[in-house]
């Protein structure tokens, strides 16, 4: 079969790119012979729109949930009909704010819609219940539901700014944690506010026209007696701990000191593994193995993977692709030559398997062929999806001498390689690549009356070929590179045979001048603020990220000290967005905590009164 990889334009909208790539491919079926088939490996508009319905479905079944929890409580269908209108009409509101800011919906802003669901029936509710008391008072309707609407008006109006509050500063958060925070906030702002203006607005309207007038009660028979139950359970409760609020206080003090003791068994990640029907594996030969080799070992690891129950799929891109595609390459979504492939495990839909992905990849690693020389390295798919760092584990060394370098890359490797949890443990620097090393000697060259720059082009033209001129069709250009065939600049002694012409016009070999010989270096050497460095990475299982990075630094803490001079280590990858998105997230904090005493000061006219509210924040941390 053919694997073709179809990327969608930067900005373009992913489900839309997808949408009209199927169409396409619907039409061009058409136009082929029989038996040609098109499968879908991976698509990742299936997985959004999957995300979206399920976020969407959850947010739906909120509101319904909603609506008869109030029927049950409120005993009575007219508030219960107006919290119906209340919600949709929110929820509308919502989605043209969200169009009028340049948002689609999408996980982030469905789920912020979601979580905002049960705070939109609260002002109504307020209202609502406001208003049947002036009715079971005596007033008129209308009458009711101005006076009632108007005396709780402030009071939801400062109750949902808190709420605001608490979640706007996510807005102006950086980096990974405002792509990821920003459109949630603004969703749940959103609908805050839409809900704010529909309970001081539209519900005191239909209560209005659809409440019931009652007259003045004398005594209410409790319609529920487990509602009464727990409302005199909760009034002895409440007196008890009046009477002793010693105790109660140093009770909750005392949780309190014991939550924050457990806080450090609490594992910490940057974001939740979500189960997904799609494995990326990458295939790696030492350097050097032939395309036909890395075929049939990939094509051995297909059959392994074939063979389990819970994959449905496996497509391989063996070899690399274009100069062009460099960036997938890159990106670690594509091969990086003709030793290296990538294989697409589709798996079973989730309901159709027992284990999830992660599970399945643990189960697959045991059974992977063994080859000498042959690495497996799973590919996180959660950054395609959030654009967070490539590998979990990130650890970088920087320096100056790459040969130092190389070897504390492995001595990391080593110490760091059995930690529980980890996985793919390599760097950036472990594979050689066979290369030529030429050692100019200066003095000889003088000598001769050439420069090493002449050399050096010398070199350049025989292994690499030279741009003669270009060649041009309508409006496009080719470079037409002039070099030596394959067969004469394969061999050692052809590199050291390459002609020089020196200043007296007469030829000499390259052998003449410098020194050749014949080793390995490293694929690529990476720089990060003008200095050298290399990349230790590796993946996690069964774990969590900030647990196995103590574990990490634990083991790494004496080569960090015996290091010289100018060497050093920094952690990056997903741990160091987790750091930063923490460091974001207290301020986040502090700034909330900080607009809502504000509001809270302004509506009680009062300094002492928003701190004995806010003082109750820190005991959320018992549950």
């Amino acid at each position: 079969g053919v694997y073709l990889f179809i990327s969608k334009r930067s900005g373009a909208n992913t489900v839309t790119a997808a949408e009209a790539v199927k169409k396409e491919l619907k039409e061009i079926k058409k136009t082929l012979p029989e038996g040609i088939q098109f499968y879908t490996a991976m698509d990742q508009a299936d997985m959004i729109q999957d995300v979206i319905r399920r976020t969407g479905g959850n947010a739906l079944a909120g509101g319904i949930l909603a609506i008869l929890f109030i029927f049950i409580f409120l005993g009575n269908w007219r508030p219960t009909i107006t919290i119906a209108v209340a919600i949709p009409l929110s929820v509308i509101a919502t989605f043209i704010a969200l169009y009028a800011a340049g948002y689609t919906l999408n996980l982030l802003t469905l789920g912020g819609l979601a979580l905002g669901i049960g705070m939109l029936v609260d002002n109504a509710v307020v209202v609502i219940e406001n208003i049947f008391r002036h009715l079971e008072e005596g007033k008129e309707r209308r009458e009711a539901a101005k006076i009632g609407a108007s005396e709780v008006g402030m009071a939801i109006t400062a109750s949902t700014l808190t709420t605001i509050a608490v979640f706007f500063p996510m807005v102006f958060a950086s980096g990974i944690t405002g792509r990821l925070t920003r459109g949630l906030a603004l969703s749940i702002a959103f609908s805050l506010i839409a809900s704010l203006f529909v309970a001081l607005t539209i519900v005191p309207m239909l209560a209005s026209y659809i409440f019931k007038l009652r007259k003045k009660r004398v005594q209410e028979k409790p319609k529920n007696k487990l509602f009464s139950r727990l409302r005199g359970f909760y009034e002895k409760a409440l007196h008890k701990a009046l009477m002793h609020r010693g105790k109660v206080l140093g009770g909750a003090v005392v949780l309190l000191l014991v939550s924050f003791a457990l806080v450090p068994f609490i594992g910490t990640e940057f974001m939740p593994s979500s189960d997904r029907d799609m494995l990326l594996i990458k295939v790696k030969m030492p350097i050097g193995t032939s395309l036909e080799e890395t075929d049939r070992v990939t094509s051995l690891t297909e059959d392994v993977l074939l063979n389990e129950p819970e994959v449905e799929i496996v497509s391989a891109q063996v070899g690399s692709m274009s100069e062009e595609d460099a960036s997938d390459t890159a990106s670690g979504f594509a091969a990086s030559g003709v030793h290296e492939a990538l294989l697409w495990v589709g798996l079973k839909e989730q309901e159709e398997r027992d284990l999830s992905d992660l599970e399945v990849l643990e189960k697959i690693r045991g059974k992977l062929p063994k080859y000498k020389g042959v690495e497996f390295e799973s590919i996180d798919m959660s950054q395609m999806m959030t654009g967070g760092s490539e590998a979990p584990v990130e650890i970088k060394v920087f320096g100056k001498d790459l040969s130092r370098l190389k070897e504390t890359a492995d001595s990391i490797v080593s110490r760091v390689k059995d930690i529980e949890g980890l996985r793919d443990v390599r760097h950036s620097l472990e594979e050689g690549k066979p290369e030529y090393r030429i050692k100019i000697d200066r003095e000889k060259t003088a000598q001769m009356g050439l420069t090493v720059a002449q050399v050096g082009n010398a070199v350049q033209t025989v292994s690499l070929g030279r741009v003669a001129t270009q060649y041009r069709e309508e409006d496009d250009e080719f470079d037409v590179r002039v070099r030596l065939q394959k067969k004469y600049r394969d061999d050692l002694d052809d590199i050291r045979n390459i002609p020089l012409k020196t200043s007296a016009q007469t030829m000499i070999k390259l052998s003449q001048v410098a020194q050749i010989e014949q080793g390995e270096g490293p694929v690529k050497i990476n720089r990060e603020n003008q200095g050298r460095v290399v990349t230790i990475n590796a993946n996690i299982a069964g774990r969590d990220l900030g647990s196995i990075m103590e574990d990490i630094k634990d083991n790494l803490a004496g080569l960090e000290k015996s290091l010289p001079t100018g060497y050093f280590i920094e952690y990056g990858g997903q741990y160091k967005d987790m750091q930063d998105a923490f460091l974001i997230m207290i301020g986040v904090f502090l700034l909330a905590s900080l607009l809502v005493y504000m509001i809270m000061a302004s509506q009680f006219e009062s300094f002492l009164h928003p701190l004995v509210i806010m003082f109750t924040v820190p005991l959320g941390l018992i549950g």
